[in-house]
């Protein structure tokens, strides 16, 4: 490894980058396309490649992008007045879903929603660079702002999903909007690209593994899910059209 990727997100290289600002450094040719954005970032040290399930290392004030793979959030529950936990409650953390290629996120100080970033699948790449760097680059920088949008509203049917009463209205919500968002069109629906364990479904929903388990064979039974060969649920959109009834 080189002996500046050692130092990602530590103190010297924030006093390297601080030294290297807009400012005083060469100014860059504005990024035309994305791929050119991770060519710059793999060139100035801006890339690194994470395991599955291994944390990704994150700070507030910067942009990051995913070049490949996806990438995995974890937060905690909304705490509200009625129900604070106590001194030595342990409050678990939840599922708050996945990113794939392409997708942007950021780590937004004084926010408790998203407190850790994992690799979701093997080889996932993330690149990093702070928001003033894209000023010349006026296409990347509409392009990422509109995908933020689209996650924002993600998020808005996501708490939509949860605030449904019933576990089975959850699931399939959760599915539904998956399948639609990350999803890969197939003869029989959607496949999901990522494979999900039922221990992160029953953590994004609100409900315990076992339920989770007992939902899905359920709807194995009615034709509205199948699990391929590389584990991965595919969603029969034409099945749950003609034949579920909430």
């Amino acid at each position: 490894m080189k002996k500046r990727e050692r130092h990602y997100f530590n103190n010297k290289s924030e006093q390297l980058l601080s030294s290297e600002s807009l400012l005083t450094c060469q100014k860059e040719p504005p990024f035309n396309n994305l791929q050119e954005l991770y060519n710059w970032g793999r060139c100035h040290y801006r890339q690194r490649t994470f395991h599955k399930d291994q944390t990704i290392p994150t700070r507030p004030g910067l942009l990051y992008i995913v070049n490949k793979g996806a990438v995995r959030l974890m937060g905690l529950p909304s705490i509200n007045e009625d129900h604070k936990p106590m001194q030595n409650e342990c409050i678990e953390e939840i599922f708050l879903g996945i990113l794939g290629t392409g997708k942007p996120f950021e780590i937004v100080e004084h926010s408790s929603s998203i407190i850790r970033v994992e690799a979701h699948v093997n080889q996932t790449s993330v690149i990093w660079l702070y928001w003033h760097e894209l000023v010349d680059s006026l296409n990347i920088y509409i392009k990422v702002l509109e995908l933020f949008r689209q996650q924002h509203q993600t998020q808005l049917i996501w708490m939509s999903i949860l605030a449904q009463k019933r576990t089975i209205d959850r699931l399939m919500g959760l599915l539904m909007l998956l399948a639609t968002e990350e999803g890969e069109r197939t003869e029989k629906g959607y496949a999901l690209p990522y494979i999900l364990t039922h221990a992160q479904i029953a953590s994004a929903i609100g409900t315990t593994r076992v339920n989770v388990t007992r939902l899905m064979g359920q709807l194995r039974q009615q034709g509205m899910i199948e699990v391929d060969k590389h584990n991965r649920i595919c969603w029969n959109m034409n099945q749950f059209e003609t034949e579920f009834n909430f």
